[in-house]
């Protein structure tokens, strides 16, 4: 249990911050609890996308944790902070653009509901190419895909099913998602 003197020093804005640049946790929490409501309202006014907001203030706060020991005070930390969330949606932008482009190139591939036996085949040998590349992954990237891309979980769902960290879950899907495009053929631009 924290004594009264350890919550006298997060009090303090320089403190909290010195103690969570050498890696203290409570002092990490105590800047998330200050910052994350402010960084929220920015990132949904930045990409307009309620259900997303959780994910990227997720990855905004575990970025700024693992740059926090390099970070030296030139501007104020709620500036460097937003600095981060805007990258982090720049990310989400280019990543919806990514998704955008092959779920298009997906559809044009897929055949209607009167397709012809010609389209229902190719349609059906390009699953087989997809579930053959998938195959091919990794494990690890294999299932991070899988939990995010196709069941769809969000980083912190992902995160606890696959009993790995946040940004490992991000790294892997989207390390996965280079590979697959590369087995497909499909044009892969990095963020």
């Amino acid at each position: 249990m924290a004594t009264h003197d350890e919550h006298d020093e997060f009090a303090d804005e320089s403190a909290v911050l010195a103690a969570a640049q050498r890696g203290d946790r409570a002092a990490q929490g105590a800047l998330f609890h200050r910052y994350r409501d402010r960084v929220a309202r920015q990132v949904l006014r930045m990409c307009g996308d309620a259900v997303a907001v959780d994910d990227i203030v997720q990855d905004t706060f575990v970025s700024a944790f693992a740059a926090l020991p390099r970070f030296r005070g030139d501007a104020q930390l709620s500036t460097w902070l937003y600095t981060i969330a805007m990258n982090r949606v720049r990310n989400y932008w280019d990543a919806q653009r990514r998704r955008k482009r092959r779920e298009d190139v997906a559809a044009s591939n897929t055949p209607d509901a009167a397709g012809t036996p010609e389209e229902d085949l190719a349609a059906s040998q390009q699953r087989a190419r997809f579930y053959a590349a998938l195959a091919q992954l990794p494990d690890k990237l294999r299932e991070a895909f899988v939990a995010r891309a196709i069941e769809g979980m969000n980083l912190i769902d992902a995160s606890a099913a696959l009993g790995a960290p946040i940004s490992t879950v991000s790294y892997r899907t989207r390390r996965a998602e280079q590979l697959l495009c590369a087995a497909l053929g499909i044009p892969w631009r990095e963020s």
